[in-house]
């Protein structure tokens, strides 16, 4: 009998071989360069559903219970893949390398001064003008006992966006089997000292993706100092006390009723009030019979209320999404970093492991 060759029988395997319950991959797309893209949907033994794409590996929903049972999803996005490629918006997508403001698109390390590409604003941002988000993910799908989720890897060159050092990135999405909980875990190495600052852009609105509103939003978050910035928002290198200022949600208060009193909304750095590196629970938002507890490894978040949304982009759910009707909580080292000597240190070395995680808890409230 003739044999079929090795590499036909791992395909012909991979076909054949039984779906993972709770995983669910399908096609997607292609992007104008013409790489396929995947949308992987989980479901947990609860029935929380998550799902996301490869490109940017990108969350695009979330589908979690209110107090009454019922699942709504809560996570923004678009409606196809050609919206994202065409989209500023970053939604739910991984941001990198360096998330945030570098001031004048430089910084200096170990006695080296690396040049970035500034936007028309002089700064670096988010990884711009070829960031992580809009590049296509590679996937490896995984199940254990606990959870069910993927593995993206992303290998990025030497001289990457004018950072220095190879570096290879894994960001692992993990639902778990018996809790509506997802988590998002970083890790990566360089060959070459470097800085690095990840995060995920995820925006949520827990009435719903569609409610375009953040009334009735209450924030509880563990930050006692945030981060003073000028008109650019680039920071001055002072942490200042929230106490009396809109940015103290040490006890839970409403977001919307502040919006007021923040200039352009909020876009602004909370220092968590946790040892640097420790993992713990810092923020419980409250909203349409739903809780979410964030807990994270990471030393501050960025709290944006989507000022620049302007209705001009059309959601998933058909809607126009509308300015500060959705929000972000961007777990991060502080925007800057390399900055300023006093800030959580954001360099990266060979032989070294960068590991951080974010997990988003919901339940009723």
């Amino acid at each position: 009998m003739r044999r079929l060759p090795a590499a036909l029988l791992v395909a012909v395997a991979a076909i054949t071989a039984p779906a993972v319950a709770g995983i669910h991959a399908e096609a997607y797309g292609v992007t104008a360069a013409g790489q396929p893209v995947e949308k992987v949907m989980l479901e947990n033994e609860r029935g929380m559903r998550l799902a996301y794409i490869d490109y940017g590996a990108t969350l695009v929903a979330a589908e979690v219970a209110d107090r009454h049972g019922k699942r709504t999803n809560v996570i923004l996005s678009l409606p196809d893949l050609a919206a994202f490629e065409r989209t500023r918006g970053r939604y739910g997508a991984v941001i990198g390398r360096y998330a945030g403001r570098i001031a004048n698109a430089r910084y200096t390390l170990d006695g080296k001064t690396v040049q970035l590409v500034p936007n028309s604003k002089g700064m670096a941002l988010h990884g711009d003008p070829q960031p992580y988000d809009k590049r296509v993910w590679r996937r490896q799908d995984f199940a254990d006992k606990e959870s069910i989720g993927s593995i993206y890897r992303l290998h990025s060159p030497d001289g990457d966006q004018n950072l220095p050092g190879a570096m290879d990135i894994t960001v692992t999405y993990r639902l778990l089997r018996k809790r509506d909980e997802f988590r998002i875990e970083y890790q990566a190495t360089t060959t070459a000292p470097t800085v690095l600052n990840l995060t995920n852009h995820v925006y949520l609105n827990l009435a719903g993706a569609a409610a375009n509103t953040l009334a009735g939003h209450r924030f509880q978050i563990d930050a006692d100092r945030y981060l003073e910035t000028d008109a650019l928002r680039i920071p001055t290198g002072a942490l200042l006390d929230v106490a009396g200022t809109p940015f103290d949600f040490r006890q839970a208060a409403s977001v919307s009723a502040r919006l007021p009193s923040v200039p352009g909304g909020y876009d602004h750095t909370l220092v968590l009030a946790k040892p640097i590196g420790a993992y713990a629970r810092v923020a419980t938002i409250t909203a349409a019979g739903r809780r979410l507890v964030v807990s994270t490894s990471e030393p501050s978040v960025q709290l944006y209320t989507v000022n620049g949304f302007d209705g001009t982009e059309t959601g998933s759910e058909g809607v126009s999404y509308q300015r500060h009707g959705a929000f972000a909580f961007e777990t991060q080292h502080l925007p800057d970093s390399p900055n300023h000597a006093s800030f959580p240190s954001t360099a990266l070395y060979p032989g070294q492991v960068f590991r951080s995680q974010t997990s988003f808890r919901f339940g009723d409230d």
